[in-house]
């Protein structure tokens, strides 16, 4: 999804605003470390070199069998995620959350398939295809936190992260030659953010959490330069992130 440029200066205002509006003596801040997963990282990260070998919708479609030729499965990538959160609650509900990630794939991305060639007959060929990425991210965002009981707090917030992204992709035919992909680029994706708070005491809490991200880079052009092919695509950031983590509170919440 393109970046609405839009939203995040709204959203951006919104947090200015509510800094500005609570006053020290109100606010608790806290400072902590997390680490999850992210399941689909990049989406199906489609690029145009597939459709020259009749894909349309990335890893989702380029798996095929044959009896006769040895394939194996080429998933999604799953990504592993970690990094630091800072919060800052006014009137033990308002809240404004910054945080920055660092995520790469760990596993998916790989394996052979086969497709037609372009010889007369469309004789079947192996291909050997390699998917990897990673991402540089830091949402923004603000909302409401509500306490439950004496020791819980949820969270509820919206905003935009910066984020960054590196993709690569390689497709080598059993015939020879490597076709490959390397793209970077940036873009602000909408995030929508669930966050837990379980207090073990007054000043550390384990956290857990549940993000959405929304969009996408525009599209851009293959960096690689020496394997005679041109590739375009976009970076996708859309999908869930789950984390879990601690965190150090300074003032009484």
């Amino acid at each position: 999804m393109p970046c609405n440029k839009a939203i995040i200066m709204r959203t951006a205002l919104l947090v200015i605003l509510a800094v500005a509006a609570g006053p020290l003596h109100a606010a608790s801040f806290s400072l902590g470390a997390q680490a999850g997963f992210v399941p689909s990282l990049g989406g199906n990260l489609h690029s145009s070199t597939h459709e020259t070998i009749g894909v349309y919708n990335g890893i989702d479609g380029i798996n095929k069998s044959l009896d006769g030729y040895d394939t194996s499965t080429i998933n999604r990538l799953l990504g592993a995620s970690g990094g630091i959160v800072l919060k800052a609650t006014f009137y033990d509900y308002f809240l404004v959350r910054l945080g920055g990630n660092f995520t790469m794939d760990v596993r998916g991305g790989s394996g052979t398939t086969l497709y037609d060639t372009p010889a007369p007959g469309f004789t079947p060929e192996l291909l050997d295809c390699t998917y990897s990425m990673y991402v540089i991210d830091a949402p923004l965002t603000a909302g409401l936190a509500v306490p439950f009981w004496k020791d819980v707090r949820i969270a509820f917030s919206c905003g935009a992260a910066f984020a960054y992204g590196n993709y690569k992709n390689s497709l080598r035919p059993e015939s020879g030659g490597d076709v490959k992909g390397k793209f970077r680029g940036y873009g602000f994706p909408l995030v929508l953010l669930v966050e837990g708070d379980y207090f073990l005491n007054a000043k550390v809490s384990i956290t857990a959490s549940l993000a959405y991200y929304r969009g996408s880079t525009d599209i851009r052009k293959d960096r690689y330069r020496t394997d005679g092919d041109t590739d375009f695509a976009r970076i996708d950031f859309t999908g869930y992130r789950f984390s879990m983590g601690a965190s150090r509170h300074f003032y009484s919440r």
